[in-house]
C-alpha cells in the first residue's frame, strides 16, 4: 500500500458518537415530565439514522434535520416540543462529550507517524472542533473538512472533489476514507475514486454493491492493515 493521505470521518468512527448523544440527553432539563430510558433512547438514535440519512439523500438540509429532529422525536410520545429550543440545550451538553471510540487514540498516534490525517465530516465547526479539542486529538489532524464550510455534504462528489483540490500534489490513488457510513463515507469515495475503509464495530453484512475496499471492526487494525 502506497497511501500518503488518510481522511477520517469523525461521528462513530473516532467519537462514540451515540455514547456522547445519550449522555447529554439525560443531562437535558425538560420543561415536561420524561425520562430517557434505554427504550427511548433507542428510538432516539433510530429517528437520527433515518434523518440522517434522509440528509444524504438531499431530502432535507442540515438545518431542518437539526431543528425538527426534537419536535419529530417527542411528537413519538404525544409530546409537542419546541425543537429549535430544545436543540441550542442538546447541543450545549452535546459539543462537550467528547468519549472516543476504542483504541482511537493509539491508532491516530502509530498513523500520524507515517501519514497526514485529515477529517473529512458533515457535522459543523463548533462541533468537532470542540470534541476534538477537549479529546486532545486536534493534534493529529493537518485539515479538516467540513459540510458547512465545502458547501456539499459527503456522499457528494464535489466534497471529496476540494479534498482533492486541497491536496494537489497528492495522487487521488495515495489517498483513503475511514468511515463508518456506507452512504456518506463509502458510496461517496467510490463516487469520487478513492479507496475506502468501512469501520464496521456491530459486524454488520456488507452491502451486495458499492462495497469498501477494506473493512475493520476494531480502529487498532487499521495500523497492520496498512503496514501491509
Amino acid at each position: 500500500m502506497n497511501y500518503q493521505l488518510l481522511l477520517f470521518d469523525l461521528d462513530q468512527t473516532l467519537f462514540d458518537t451515540n455514547t456522547n448523544a445519550e449522555n447529554a440527553l439525560r443531562k437535558m432539563q425538560l420543561p415536561f415530565e420524561f425520562t430517557f430510558n434505554a427504550d427511548k433512547i433507542n428510538y432516539w438514535h433510530r429517528l437520527q439514522a433515518q434523518m440522517w440519512a434522509g440528509l444524504e439523500r438531499k431530502e432535507m438540509t442540515r438545518d431542518e434535520l437539526i431543528n425538527t429532529r426534537f419536535s419529530k422525536y417527542f411528537a413519538h410520545y404525544d409530546i409537542a416540543a419546541d425543537g429549535p429550543t430544545l436543540e441550542r440545550q442538546f447541543q450545549q451538553r452535546f459539543f462537550a462529550e467528547h468519549t472516543l471510540m476504542p483504541h482511537a487514540r493509539t491508532m491516530l498516534t502509530q498513523l500520524k507517524q507515517r501519514y497526514h490525517l485529515a477529517v473529512v465530516s458533515n457535522e459543523v465547526r463548533a462541533k468537532q472542533v470542540r470534541q476534538m479539542g477537549d479529546a486532545h486529538i486536534d493534534q493529529f489532524f493537518d485539515r479538516l473538512f467540513l459540510a458547512e464550510e465545502v458547501g456539499f455534504s459527503k456522499p457528494d462528489q464535489r466534497f471529496f472533489q476540494t479534498v482533492k483540490a486541497k491536496y494537489a500534489t497528492v495522487d487521488p490513488a495515495n489517498m483513503l476514507v475511514i468511515g463508518d457510513s456506507l452512504t456518506a463515507d463509502i458510496q461517496g469515495a467510490r463516487a469520487a475514486h478513492l479507496d475506502s475503509v468501512w469501520f464496521n464495530p456491530n459486524h454488520a453484512a456488507q452491502p451486495a454493491t458499492n462495497r469498501p475496499r477494506y473493512e475493520v471492526n476494531d480502529l487498532q487494525q487499521l495500523v497492520p492493515l496498512l503496514a501491509d
